[in-house]
This record gives structure tokens, sequence and C-alpha cells, in this order.
């Protein structure tokens, strides 16, 4: 199964595996379906997606298998296998033992220890990397439509890994269908940039601002749907909250003062700006995903979270949309 480029999987093998989809189970759970943690017999862990309403019929459902089976990137999860049947369709990731960036970002026990700020800005990079290949170098290019804070899984070494490659598609492979954003099409609460409301088109710079709001949480800290350090008469969400306070010129106090203080407030504010641009209201004022990744990598430059390998190769096209991000171990 680890071999292949992916593998089709027996129904009763991967009910027994996630103890028939037990509660306990369970990752997360958002718009394309629920997530369970797998423990084949072997001991082998794995994570199962059970998809829900979903739009093909069988045979597009295996086509747009082996698409999305085939795109290999070091910041994508890997898709191992899939198991269809007349009312399920299951999919088979690699296990990502850290779990979600959200979960570890807003911590609600007291025994797991917040991110520090290096691990915060290496996952900001890592991911901006994979969403910049799938928005420039990927083949077809791909759209996300669904980024948040859960999409981003964490592998043992803190490596962010990105799910729900090409389920958008899945979910709904006719984007002419105006009701979709109506049922959630275009993300989860709090990360849906202001346009798709009017559009009900999803583009590039949509994605850009659903990033935009996962690198607010990452310098922050705070949900983004809620903001616990905001006054009690507020009702906004974080891009709100975030909006006035660059309003009345207080943008520095949105900065999770855990990381204040550390040796890296130098960092912290080009970090927040970069995020800022990505939440601006117009579009077409957003920076490109490429862009958003190469303003991060400076800011992290002196850490060794990009390496002398990562070969960017620009396309001389005129138009930053274009620009073409080629990074040489992951093609």
């Amino acid at each position: 199964m680890f071999e292949k480029s992916i593998s089709k999987m027996k129904l009763s093998d991967l009910m027994k595996a996630t103890n028939d989809f037990s509660r306990e189970n369970i990752i997360g759970s958002g718009r394309t379906g629920t997530m369970y943690k797998a423990v084949l017999e072997d001991g082998t862990t794995l994570m199962v997606k059970r998809l829900q309403d979903t739009q093909q019929s069988e045979k597009e459902f295996v086509s747009e298998m082996a698409t999305v089976g085939n795109v290999k990137h070091r910041n994508l999860v890997p898709l191992l296998g899939f198991c269809m049947t007349k009312k399920e369709r299951l999919l088979v990731y690699k296990h990502m033992p850290k779990g979600t960036l959200h979960d570890k970002l807003h911590v609600v026990n007291d025994v797991e220890k917040p991110l520090d700020w290096p691990l915060r800005l290496k996952i900001g990079i890592r991911a901006a990397k994979g969403f910049a290949w799938m928005h420039h170098s990927c083949n077809p290019r791909n759209i996300h439509r669904n980024i948040s804070s859960k999409c981003i899984l964490l592998d043992v070494d803190y490596e962010p890994k990105i799910s729900d490659f090409g389920l958008a598609r899945l979910m709904n492979p006719v984007d002419t269908h105006l009701s979709t954003f109506k049922n959630g099409e275009f993300g989860d609460l709090g990360y849906v940039a202001p346009e798709y409301a009017r559009t009900l088109v999803a583009t590039p710079k949509g994605d850009v601002y659903s990033f935009g709001v996962v690198l607010l949480e990452l310098v922050t800290g705070e949900k983004p749907t809620s903001v616990a350090k905001a006054p009690e008469s507020f009702n906004g969400n974080l891009v709100d909250w975030i909006s006035q306070l660059s309003a009345t010129s207080k943008l520095q106090d949105a900065i999770d003062e855990l990381l204040v203080g550390k040796g890296y407030d130098s960092e912290l504010f080009p970090f927040l700006n970069v995020a800022c641009n990505c939440v601006l209201q117009a579009p077409e004022e957003r920076p490109t995903m490429f862009e958003v990744y190469q303003l991060l990598r400076a800011i992290g430059q002196r850490y060794d979270f990009t390496t002398e390998d990562d070969v960017l190769v620009l396309s001389d096209s005129g138009n930053a949309d274009q620009l073409e991000l080629i990074v040489a171990r992951d093609v």
C-alpha cells in the first residue's frame, strides 16, 4: 500500500480499524466530512476521511482518486488509498501524530504547552510553500477553497501537511451551481473571503484571504470567530478585530502576549503585517500565494526552515498571478 501511488481498500478493514467509526476515534470534522484515526491489525496507524454528500459518480470518483493520489508534495498529506461503496466514500491518508494546527494553537488543557514562535513561523512558512505550489506549480493548478487551521495537519516533527487537497471538485464538480456558497462550499466560518457572498466564485485570492486568517491565528493566538482579548461589547470576528485595531493604530496589541519579549519581536510585527495584507477587503490588493511564501520566507531567513535545494524558478509571463514556484525536491 505504501509503495503504490494509491490503493483500493476494503470497507470491512476500515470499519474494524476505526472501531466502526467510533466517536472516540474522531480526529476532526468539517464541511467535507469527518476524519478518523484508524489502526490496522499490524499496528499501522492511518487516518480515514469519511466524505459526506459527494456529487460524483463511481467512475468520476475513481478517476479523481487517480489524479489526487498522484500529486506528491512535502507539504500535502499523502493519500494512500480509498474505499467506495454505494453509500460510502472513504479516503485513507498517512497518519499525522500531532493532529491539527487548530488544536495545537487553541489548547484547551493545561498539559500541552502553547507553540513557541519559531515553531509557529516554521508552520506558516512551510504551509505557505504548499499552498503556493498548489496555486502556481501543480498541474492542474488547484484552488483549495476550504483553508483553515483545521486543514493543516502536523507530523511528528511539526511539519505542516495540507489536507483536503482536491476535495473541492469531489464535493461539487460542477462550479455553476450557484447555491454552493450557501451550502458552505467556500469554507468554514471566519475564513471565507468577503467577496464570495457576492460573486459565488472561488479564486486564488479567496484562498489567500483564508490563509491570512490562519496567519492571524498563528501570531495572535486567537480563534477566527471569537476574540478573547476583545472588549465584551465587541461582537465581530478575528479579521474585524484586526481591522479595528489597525484603524486606531493599536495593531501591536493583537500580538500574542506569550510571544512578546522572547527575542522574536523583530519578526512578529512583519509577520502580522503579511497576514493583514492577505485579509484586505479588495481581492486585487492581496498578494499572491507565491508572494506570501516569499515574504514569510524572508522573515524566517535566520532559521533553517528553507534550504539551498528550494530552487525557485519564475516564469517570465509579466503577470504576478502567473509566477510559478518550483521546489526541486518536491516535484
